[in-house]
C-alpha cells in the first residue's frame, strides 16, 4: 500500500474531497475523512491521563496536580507547603525527631513566604475579599480580578493606615466596574461593614498608586440586574435600555448618577409594558431615594420617543429649571 503524508487543512475540511466530516479517531491517534477515507493525520498525541480512573475517590487519589493558580497566595500558589503530619505519604510513622526537623522547616518556609511588603496581612486580606465577594455574588472572573488588585494593593503598602475590609471592598468596587457588573459604594458598605466614605478613599488611593483603567459606570450596567430582582420581562429591558441609549446620544447622561438613571428608566418602561412596580420598591432596589427616582423621571420624558404612559401613571414631578419637563410658560401680570 502507498503510503503518503498528507498535510493538514487549517480550514478543517479535506485536502482531498473538501469535505467537513472530519473526525478524530481516539483509540489509533488518526484524523480521518469520514467521505473518502483519507487518513489526514496519525500518531497523535494523547492529550488525557495515562490512567483510568472510574470513581471521584479514585480520581482524586491518582491526580498529580495541584490547585490553580491564585494571586492572593505566596508565589502565586506554586511553592511546596510543608504540612503538619505524623505520618508519611506511605503511611508509616514519622519519628518524633524527623517531626522537629520538619517543624522548623515549616516555620522557616512561613517566614520567607511572608517576606515581600504586605505578604503578612495576605490570610486577613483572603478572608475579607471571600466574604465581600460572596455576600455579593459577584462571578469568579470578578474575583480573581479583585484578587489581582489586592496583591497590587499590598505591594504598593495601601494597608498602612488602612483596614484589610476597606482595601477588600475597594477593590472589588473597581474589579466590578472593569469586568461591567458595578455594585454601589453603599451595598459594598452594607457588606463588609464599613462607611462608605472610608471605602471611597480607599478606592481613589488605589486608584493612584496603581493605576488601571476603570472605565467609567454606566446606567445600561445596571439595567439587567435591577430588571431580574424586580421580576419585570425582557420587553422593560429592552425599552429601558432604548431610553438610556438616547440619553447617552444626547450627551446627557454623565453628569447623572447610574443607578437613579437606570431606575427611572425601568419605571417609565414598567408603567408603558403594563407591569408597574411601585415606586418605593424600584428605588429601594436601585439604591436611591423616591425623590430622585421622581426628579430623574422628569428629566428622561424627553427622552421616551414613541412610548405613552397611562393615564394616572406618571408622577408628579418637582417644577425645577433643571427638568427638561414642558412646562406653559407664565402670563406676564397685568
Amino acid at each position: 500500500m502507498d503510503e503518503r503524508h498528507v498535510e493538514a487543512d487549517d480550514s478543517g475540511l479535506c485536502p482531498e474531497c473538501r469535505s467537513s466530516r472530519v473526525f478524530r479517531d481516539e483509540v489509533r491517534g488518526e484524523l480521518v475523512c469520514d467521505s473518502c477515507g483519507l487518513v489526514i493525520g496519525e500518531s497523535s498525541l494523547e492529550e488525557g491521563p495515562e490512567w483510568s480512573a472510574y470513581s471521584v475517590e479514585e480520581n482524586e487519589r491518582l491526580s498529580r496536580v495541584g490547585p490553580p493558580r491564585s494571586p492572593l497566595t505566596g508565589s502565586a500558589g506554586l511553592t511546596t507547603v510543608i504540612p503538619a503530619a505524623y505520618r508519611d505519604g506511605r503511611g508509616r510513622a514519622i519519628p518524633a525527631r524527623s517531626r522537629q526537623t520538619f517543624y522548623r522547616m515549616r516555620r522557616l518556609q512561613r517566614s520567607l513566604g511572608s517576606s515581600k511588603p504586605g505578604e503578612r496581612s495576605l490570610p486577613q486580606m483572603i478572608r475579607a475579599l471571600n466574604q465581600v465577594t460572596a455576600s455579593l455574588g459577584v462571578p469568579m472572573h470578578v474575583k480573581d480580578e479583585a484578587a489581582v488588585l489586592c496583591r497590587r494593593a499590598m505591594e504598593h503598602r495601601l494597608l498602612h493606615g488602612r483596614s484589610v475590609e476597606a482595601v477588600a471592598a475597594a477593590a472589588v468596587y473597581a474589579a466590578c466596574r472593569i469586568d461591567r457588573v458595578p455594585r454601589t459604594f453603599d451595598e459594598l458598605a452594607k457588606a463588609t461593614q464599613v462607611r462608605r466614605k472610608t471605602i471611597a478613599q480607599t478606592y481613589n488611593a488605589l486608584l493612584l498608586a496603581s493605576p488601571v483603567p476603570v472605565p467609567q459606570a454606566r446606567a445600561a450596567d445596571y439595567i439587567q440586574r435591577f430588571c431580574s430582582e424586580l421580576g419585570v420581562s425582557n420587553g422593560v429591558q429592552t425599552e429601558s435600555l432604548r431610553m438610556l441609549k438616547a440619553l447617552e446620544d444626547a450627551g446627557e447622561s454623565p453628569s447623572l448618577s447610574p443607578p437613579g438613571t437606570a431606575a427611572a428608566a425601568i419605571y417609565i418602561a414598567s408603567l408603558t409594558c403594563g407591569e408597574r412596580r411601585a415606586q418605593r420598591r424600584i428605588a429601594r432596589v436601585a439604591g436611591v431615594s423616591e425623590v430622585t427616582l421622581r426628579n430623574r423621571f422628569g428629566y428622561m420624558r424627553p427622552f421616551m420617543g414613541n412610548l405613552e404612559l397611562p393615564k394616572g401613571r406618571a408622577p408628579k414631578t418637582p417644577a425645577s429649571p433643571l427638568l427638561p419637563v414642558d412646562a406653559p410658560e407664565a402670563s406676564p401680570e397685568p
